[in-house]
């Protein structure tokens, strides 16, 4: 159970995280100054935006930190995908008044693509780990 209880705390502490860095001026917008980033933008493919990358690792994190809250339930991962998507929605939802972000279902896309593989590879490990423990008799 104390377990349960560490896996929740690494959850919502990653979550506070991300939602503190999706509320907060960006360097290059309107509210947060001029870029520091000089052409790193033209180094990107054409339609990759520079926060897609955060936006995927970000949220296949926060799933796979959920995978383990969800354990012992057989639809573990699906629902650990499934908040982070909700949570990454959500997160669009409060970004739509703030003066220096905006609501983009883009983000909100590519949020759920990376909550599907974070939650995917964590399930997979779990399923390696308990597979390997079986075989070698729990120890």
């Amino acid at each position: 159970m104390r377990a349960i209880g560490r896996d929740r705390g690494g959850a919502l502490a990653f979550a506070l995280v991300v939602l503190v860095a999706s509320v907060v001026p960006v360097p290059g917008s309107s509210g947060g100054g001029g870029s520091a980033l000089g052409g790193v933008l033209d180094v990107l493919p054409a339609g990759v935006g520079l926060t897609d990358q955060f936006h995927l690792v970000g949220y296949a994190v926060l799933a796979a930190l959920l995978v383990p809250v969800t354990r012992g339930n057989r639809f573990g991962p699906l629902l650990a995908a499934g908040g982070a998507v909700a949570f990454g929605l959500g997160i669009e939802l409060v970004q739509a008044p703030i003066p220096w972000r905006s609501f983009a279902l883009r983000d909100a896309a590519v949020n759920a693509v990376g909550a599907a593989v974070g939650a995917a590879i964590a399930a997979g490990r779990a399923r390696v780990s308990r597979l390997t423990s079986d075989r070698d008799g729990g120890r």
